[in-house]
């Protein structure tokens, strides 16, 4: 057993509650000291504990994180459930609510950066470890012998081979303290942490009977459709109210900031009056680039050139231009949010990736303190850092506020693809000096993009803070994530990289992997090149490179072998990479064909060493879902900009990869003792770079600017 004493995890603060009908546990890294709280019966809705044990053996576990299609709502309650002995099947799994007792590292509800098993690893362990030591020290009271003579097995404690469900003693439970210790499970002891178990919701997603935001019914509900200006930062300026109205169902037309919205009672009958509006909208003074992809383009462009480059003098060298565009989310479930404001109260029903930052949204529109903003979070067709944003939790509320009930609003696809919050569009300009051998021995990075992490802090400070030119002294570390990090170089050598930060009239916001979706497509590319130059094998080259990253060099080594590096079929061509991010280290290998210029992705073989596994069914699943996400974003995923517009509206022209077009994919996970890394992301960024290498192996021109349909490839 490992014995964690809680009084020394800042997280795992909190109490047990009495309650006559079973145990909860709650906890919180905002209580400073164990508190006794009072509940009577289970909650039938929402849970604002962590764990709850009916003296009906009925058992409640809440979940802190958003399930997006990750599959926390899983992994994170194998953690607590093998600790607890809990029988998995009849265990009852809940999305937690707002509530700081379910706040993470940064201090707010927030799901994102693949931290949701490397945060709560050990809380939720921790939570049904406590919970099993309270039942048997219940039950040994009960039964008049010593804990150590009881064990436990499916929600069950058991006692001279008799069974006694874990209710018979949660109400005793309930009167204890927490313990100040509790004894963790040895791997050996484990039943559930590492098995590959289906998620707990499939059945009910493919059935329909999930339930997502977009779902969502409240008594007395309209619903929503708006129309926003095309042009960021515009404001509406005529439209046809008359016609709009003429709708069946239409109840009324409001102007909000930067959009028209149409509120009916059925949704398509607000989409209906939204079409009819015929809104024209002014044309804003833009101070930024933002006019055209080019003006943007050009704008970091003449900043590298004011900045300069470095003067290398190695004996060979390589200088070349890496970019890659603005990217949409387009998450599968459309942007929406259901909202109801009433005097002293605020509800909110949504997929949200942040409970934290919808309630400050809603709040700071309403004019209600933040303690009124109740969040009912649901379960999110899909996140990749669009539901982290409160845009659209804004608008609501202001709908809900200016109809006096309860309002759903959802965006068109339209809107969705036109007014995101993109992932950056980005310049690197690479130089790389190799020595006689043509082993990397400089490296400078100059990139160029405009900035995320201004945005977020300027929203989440107080205004008399706002003027802090923060990522002037800092940067921006979100966008440039991953650039420093170059494992080629020697061992007392680092990277020289810059970022010049570009502001522009385009929003940026995170997306699936942040900045290592670019700065690896950069970084394993131009090594590539260096290999090339050195005409030795990619795999090759690199392994003699890495000799200093024995966790780097296993994974490449893995796939390599997985992948039968070097003895793809015949007319097969083969790119390799491999990246280090979210803590987590992961190669690839694609296998492809091409003719005339129709791409055909055979095979992804894919190694990443993630620490201890969890659930390795959901694990592949995430890398697998990251290489398709990424694969499609790599060969065709572009958003442009022209007269101050997105030039994209629909997947007619922003397309997404088909399942015909999906390649085979082989995921390894390598055994580990390590804690928990990130693994949600990490199937993203190595993808572009060993496409791009793969490509040049089949005798193609090198690709720098991304997608590849600009080089003329397309999906077979």
């Amino acid at each position: 057993m490992q014995h964690i004493s809680l009084s020394r995890r800042r997280f795992l603060q909190g109490s047990a509650a009495i309650a006559t009908s079973g145990l909860f546990i709650s906890c919180s890294a905002d209580i400073p000291q164990i508190q006794l709280q009072h509940g009577h019966t289970a909650p039938s809705g929402e849970m604002h504990h962590w764990l709850f044990i009916g003296t009906d053996n009925h058992i409640i576990l809440t979940i802190p994180c958003a399930d997006m299609g990750q599959g926390v709502n899983t992994s994170l309650a194998q953690l607590a459930a093998d600790e607890l002995d809990a029988d998995w099947q009849s265990l009852e799994i809940r999305q937690a609510p707002l509530d700081s007792k379910f706040n993470g590292s940064m201090g707010m509800q927030l799901t994102s950066g693949s931290s949701s098993i490397k945060q709560f690893y050990l809380p939720m362990r921790q939570v049904g470890a406590a919970a099993r030591q309270m039942i048997l020290k219940a039950a040994a009271a009960q039964l008049n012998t010593s804990i150590d003579q009881l064990t436990t097995n499916q929600s069950q404690v058991i006692f001279n081979g008799q069974t006694y469900p874990y209710g018979q003693f949660a109400a005793d439970a309930a009167s204890l303290p927490l313990p100040s210790e509790v004894a963790l499970k040895t791997d050996q002891q484990m039943r559930l942490i590492g098995k590959g178990l289906t998620h707990r919701d499939t059945r009910s997603r493919v059935t329909g009977q999930a339930g997502y935001g977009i779902d969502v019914q409240v008594p007395n509900m309209l619903n929503a459709a708006l129309v926003q200006a095309p042009v960021f930062g515009a404001q509406p300026d005529k439209w046809n109210e008359t016609a709009a109205l003429q709708v069946n169902g239409v109840r009324k037309v409001l102007a909000i900031d930067h959009a028209l919205v149409v509120v009916a009672d059925k949704y398509w009958q607000a989409k209906k009056g939204a079409a009819a509006l015929q809104a024209s909208f002014s044309e804003p003074a833009l101070d930024l680039p933002g006019q055209s992809t080019a003006e943007v383009r050009q704008a970091y462009t003449d900043g590298l050139n004011e900045q300069g480059q470095a003067q290398l003098k190695q004996p060979h060298i390589i200088d070349v231009e890496y970019s890659v565009p603005w990217l949409a989310h387009a998450t599968m479930e459309p942007i929406n949010c259901t909202a109801w404001v009433q005097a002293d109260r605020l509800d909110l029903w949504l997929p949200t990736q942040s409970q934290s930052t919808a309630a400050d949204a809603a709040a700071a529109v309403s004019g209600l303190d933040r303690e009124q903003v109740h969040v009912h979070n649901q379960l999110l067709g899909g996140g990749f850092g669009r539901r982290s944003e409160s845009d659209f939790v804004t608008q609501a509320v202001q709908v809900a506020m200016l109809m006096q009930q309860p309002v759903k609003l959802i965006w068109s696809r339209e809107e969705d693809i036109q007014h995101d919050f993109y992932r950056p569009m980005m310049i690197s300009r690479m130089q790389v000096g190799l020595d006689t051998d043509y082993n990397p021995v400089a490296w400078h990075n100059q990139m160029a993009s405009s900035p995320i992490l201004k945005r977020l802090i300027k929203a989440s400070m107080p205004s008399i803070l706002k003027w802090l030119p923060v990522t002037k002294v800092i940067g921006d570390p979100i966008v440039s994530a991953g650039a420093e990090h170059i494992p080629y170089l020697p061992a007392d050598t680092s990277p020289d990289t810059e970022l010049l930060l570009v502001d522009t009239n385009i929003p940026v916001g995170t997306w699936r992997s942040v900045g290592h979706s670019a700065t690896a497509f950069f970084t394993e590319s131009i090594i590539d090149e260096a290999a090339l130059l050195a005409q030795q094998d990619p795999y090759t080259y690199r392994t003699k490179l890495l000799n200093h990253s024995p966790r780097e060099q296993a994974v490449l080594d893995m796939a390599a072998q997985q992948a039968n590096w070097g003895q793809a079929p015949a007319n097969h061509f083969q790119g390799i990479a491999v990246v280090y991010a979210f803590e987590s280290y992961t190669a690839m290998v694609v296998e492809l064909s091409v003719n005339n210029k129709a791409v055909t992705v055979h095979k992804v073989t894919c190694a990443v060493d993630c620490g201890k596994v969890i659930n390795p069914n959901g694990a592949k699943a995430q890398i697998e879902g990251g290489i398709n996400f990424a694969l499609s974003a790599a060969m065709q995923g572009e958003i442009t900009v022209q007269d101050g517009r997105v030039e994209q509206s629909n997947f007619h022209d922003y397309p997404i990869m088909r399942l015909a077009q999906a390649p085979l994919i082989h995921v390894h996970l390598i055994p580990s003792q390590e804690a928990p890394t990130g693994l949600g992301e990490v199937g993203v960024p190595p993808l572009a770079p060993a496409l791009a290498n793969a490509l040049v192996a089949a005798g193609q021109p090198r690709v720098r600017d991304l997608p590849f349909s600009k080089a003329g490839f397309y999906l077979a």
